[in-house]
């Protein structure tokens, strides 16, 4: 678990930005949580700031480090790419676990409809919103050639999935409940839905969970063929 353990020292070896990462959050979505807003946009404005926390947070850090050689030199030292994948995204969805905890805690003590039995049900879909969103973030980065591209792609992709998942619009028909059901961020909406005592709230949609682990699993399994892509000429 080289990587694993590479991820979180690094982490913690930037203490400021560490802190930061925890601060952040809790400034921001504490407001929303106390605010009179409408119980679905608090919703939507949690759903999309999680999301992106994790998502920009993988992507940028990975196209940095492939710029600067950093992503080959561990390559070549024969880490296998698909457990490079599998390490790093396990490491860095714990961190933001942990970085996200008290801001959690908050929404939890805040949300209208909060009871005992739906702070799990949050915590579980939180930790497979994070698993996805960092192994999409690297997977963007994969697929541009600077910082600016990779946060217009995830921010691009994280919106479209998220409006598949209803945050932005309950599914009403047939094929937008047929994406609901399968999109991997359906859990943090359910969660954080029933966490607001909303219509739609309830336990993890199982298909979605399945399709969030499985494309995480066809990602690692082909880590070997994209992750080629970081293999750039650093960039001074």
């Amino acid at each position: 678990m080289t990587v694993w353990w590479l991820a979180w020292r690094s982490a913690l070896a930037r203490r400021r930005l560490f802190v930061w990462n925890v601060a952040v959050p809790a400034l921001l979505l504490t407001p929303v949580a106390s605010s009179d807003a409408a119980a679905p946009h608090r919703v939507a404005v949690f759903g999309v700031f999680i999301v992106f926390f994790a998502t920009f947070g993988a992507a940028l850090p990975a196209v940095r480090d492939a710029r600067e050689g950093w992503l080959d030199t561990v390559f070549r030292t024969g880490v296998r790419r698909p457990a490079w994948l599998v390490q790093t995204t396990l490491a860095e969805a714990a961190i933001d676990l942990v970085q996200l905890a008290p801001v959690t805690a908050v929404l939890a003590l805040l949300a209208d409809g909060a009871s005992p039995a739906s702070v799990p049900i949050l915590i579980a879909a939180l930790a497979v919103t994070l698993l996805f969103a960092n192994v999409l973030g690297v997977v963007l980065a994969a697929t541009v050639r600077s910082l600016a591209e990779a946060a217009l792609a995830s921010a691009a992709v994280s919106l479209l999935l998220l409006h598949f998942a209803g945050f932005f619009r309950p599914p009403v028909s047939g094929w937008t409940r047929a994406l609901a059901a399968l999109d991997p961020y359906s859990p943090l909406r359910v969660a954080l839905a029933r966490l607001e005592g909303l219509p739609g709230g309830g336990g993890l949609p199982p298909w979605a969970v399945v399709a969030a682990l499985g494309l995480g699993g066809l990602a690692a399994l082909t880590a070997g063929r994209w992750t080629r892509r970081f293999e750039w000429p650093a960039t001074r």
